[in-house]
């Protein structure tokens, strides 16, 4: 696989990337011997070992993704949340205020748009 990412580099590849390495030992033998910019898939319950951002710049990787953590950690947070429903237990300790929900998704700074243009 390292031969692989190194033929593509050969032929111009901007980016690699090794596809699931199953230990440490096997990134940092990716990133030492293959140049140029290097992609780490933080797959949590994969076979490649999920390591912070910076121990990942360290052995040399210049970008992670984390293609399932925060879909997961939400539907985790839903599934509690819909289970205090349910027992009839208040949420509040677990949402963001009315306020806080509407900048998060944009509206307020949708509605401050709105007004900018509006023309009554």
């Amino acid at each position: 696989a390292i031969q692989r990412c190194l033929a593509f580099r050969d032929v111009g590849c901007d980016m690699t990337f090794l596809e699931a390495p199953e230990t440490i030992e096997q990134m940092r033998e990716y990133c030492s011997r293959v140049s140029g910019p290097k992609l780490a898939n933080m797959l949590e319950y994969g076979t490649t070992p999920i390591l912070p951002p910076m121990e990942l710049k360290t052995i040399g990787y210049t970008m992670a993704a984390y293609p399932l953590t925060l879909l997961s950690a939400s539907i985790k947070s839903m599934q509690y949340a819909l289970e205090r429903i349910r027992d009839g237990e208040t949420t509040d300790d677990l949402i963001l205020s009315f306020a806080e929900t509407k900048d998060a998704v944009g509206f307020t700074r949708y509605a401050h748009e709105e007004d900018r243009y509006r023309t009554d």
